[in-house]
């Protein structure tokens, strides 16, 4: 099992291919499994993938302290020193662009081209744990909870109707090493503090912002959508793209067209 200890903790990654290194940033509290589904057999042809999980997630140390995406950001960077990684391509989902965002403003040398998707820079009001995440948390369960939350805010109705298979398999894949309630929250309390709103005039690396139309879930005062919007207008290199009838799991839902945005933003 390829670990290694960084910042006093370990640290589980995985390396898929060669060429250039892509980096796989995943959402709030889940691990590197959910790029095996689609990304890391379509990128790893001719990029080196990088994926990990994060403290508090999958086989990476669990440590019970407070969280932020700085320390989930500074772990990232120690994994690159160790496999030595310099000018990657970054590519951050949801709380990942939250990560990717530090790496590209605090160690602008490990980040080549940057992949912000369904992402946002702070939420301005609510700092702690959404009361509306808590509610439905305790009313439903949990694991009740993951599933059906990550289903509603993950695909159309449409889609959900019609490939029911894919996202079974989907879930099987998040779900199988979920972390535990409390991992949860500190992830999502790391999310909520994290603020670079008045830093991103000073991203300078090339910038894909991605985000499906109907990513308008609010558990927040905002949502991705509205996020998105916000680094568009920050980010002075960037260009946002808006995914027709997606919501916020393009990646497994239409992995081409993401896929082909992607591979057109990082040619060069």
């Amino acid at each position: 099992m390829p670990t290694v200890k960084v910042n006093d903790v370990e640290i589980y990654y995985e390396e898929h291919g060669k060429g250039r290194p892509m980096v796989f940033l995943s959402e709030t509290a889940c691990d590197g499994e959910v790029w095996k589904i689609n990304q890391i057999e379509e990128f790893s042809r001719d990029h080196r993938v990088i994926i990990h999980d994060y403290r508090g997630t999958g086989q990476s140390s669990k440590p019970s302290i407070d969280y932020t995406t700085t320390m989930f950001a500074e772990d990232v960077v120690a994994l690159m020193n160790h496999l030595k990684v310099e000018n990657a391509i970054v590519v951050g989902h949801s709380m990942g662009g939250r990560v990717a965002q530090l790496l590209a403003l605090d160690h602008p040398n490990k980040v080549h081209k940057l992949v912000l998707a369904s992402t946002g820079a702070h939420y301005p009001q609510t700092k702690g744990l959404p009361l509306k995440i808590c509610k439905e948390m305790i009313e439903w369960g949990y694991e009740k909870y993951e599933r059906d939350h990550t289903i509603l805010v993950g695909w159309t109705d449409e889609y959900v109707k019609k490939h029911p298979e894919k996202i079974e398999h989907y879930l099987k894949v998040r779900m199988h090493n979920l972390c535990s309630v409390e991992f949860y929250l500190r992830h999502l309390l790391a999310r909520q503090s994290h603020d670079t709103s008045q830093r991103l005039k000073d991203i300078k690396q090339p910038t894909l912002i991605l985000v499906g139309d109907g990513d308008q879930n609010m558990t927040s005062e905002m949502n991705h959508r509205m996020s998105s919007e916000i680094l568009a207008n920050g980010i002075p290199n960037s260009r946002l793209v808006v995914l027709p009838n997606e919501r916020h799991s393009y990646f497994f839902s239409n992995p081409d067209q993401a896929h082909r945005l992607i591979r057109e933003f990082i040619k060069d």
